[in-house]
């Protein structure tokens, strides 16, 4: 989720407060293909990759195209969409939390840890779907386009770049991604309209430490957050846990202001 959502930061200069909102949509791809049409799991969670990214390109054409650089501008609309795909959903899909089966069972044993095969699915499928981001951020004409209009639009223009093509299909891959972590967790937690709003904030601080725009700093921001929420969760109650987060964003600014491995 959160490198969904610092690829849209990084392409269009944008902060979607409303990205939750597009984790939510594929908890509820997945609920209803996978829990109430019986579709396998893991076409669901193709389908909800592509539904979300459908979307996400949708929602950039139509409320993010000509705001590009204008950051509080988007900052306002996109809390607008926030609220517009929140009541939305409570109204198409009622305000009660909905479960959704478990697509696998059991534990397994990795080293002398015990973990839950439902989770070591999330774990596998998230690794995989970063490697393959990178891979086409580096090797993949398009992917390539994309970085050079974050670094800069004027130049890639020049060079024959359609930039609001590549937004388009950035901002869509960005909500995708996080479509993704929607179908992902949507066994783990239960779905419900307003699921987005932690997710997003911890994506938030994830961003922030890892450094606004840098794809790997979302990835070594998450695993920080992980790392001191699971250890802070055998010593302190789950709000002093969600605290931490805070915490560690404080503490990392005031050393390095732009992020572990952000640019100034």
């Amino acid at each position: 989720m959160a490198l969904g959502l610092t690829l849209i930061f990084s392409i269009l200069d944008i902060i979607n407060f409303a990205h939750g909102e597009f984790y939510m949509l594929g908890g509820f791809v997945t609920y209803y293909a996978f829990a109430v049409f019986g579709v396998n799991y893991f076409l669901t969670l193709v389908l909800a990759v592509l539904v979300v990214g459908g979307a996400g390109v949708l929602a950039e054409r139509v409320v993010f195209r000509h705001l590009r650089g204008k950051t509080l501008n988007a900052f306002i609309v996109s809390l607008g969409l926030l609220w517009v795909l929140q009541a939305s959903a409570q109204l198409s899909f009622g305000v009660l939390d909905k479960s959704v089966p478990s697509a696998v069972s059991g534990i397994v044993r990795v080293f002398g840890l015990v973990i839950s095969r439902e989770r070591l699915v999330v774990i596998v499928t998230a690794s995989a779907l970063i490697t393959a981001l990178y891979l086409f951020l580096k090797f993949a004409r398009t992917g390539q386009a994309m970085r050079a209009v974050a670094q800069d639009p004027d130049a890639a223009a020049l060079q024959g770049v359609n930039i609001e093509a590549v937004s388009a299909l950035g901002f869509g891959v960005g909500c995708a991604l996080a479509g993704a972590a929607g179908a992902l967790l949507a066994p783990v937690f239960a779905v419900s309209p307003t699921m987005g709003a932690l997710p997003v904030v911890k994506a938030f601080i994830i961003i922030i430490v890892g450094g606004m725009g840098s794809l790997p700093g979302a990835v070594l921001g998450g695993l920080l957050l992980g790392a001191v929420e699971g250890i802070g969760t055998l010593f302190m109650t789950s709000a002093a846990v969600n605290m931490l987060g805070f915490l560690v964003v404080i503490a990392i600014l005031l050393v390095r202001p732009r992020g572990l491995l952000g640019v100034a």
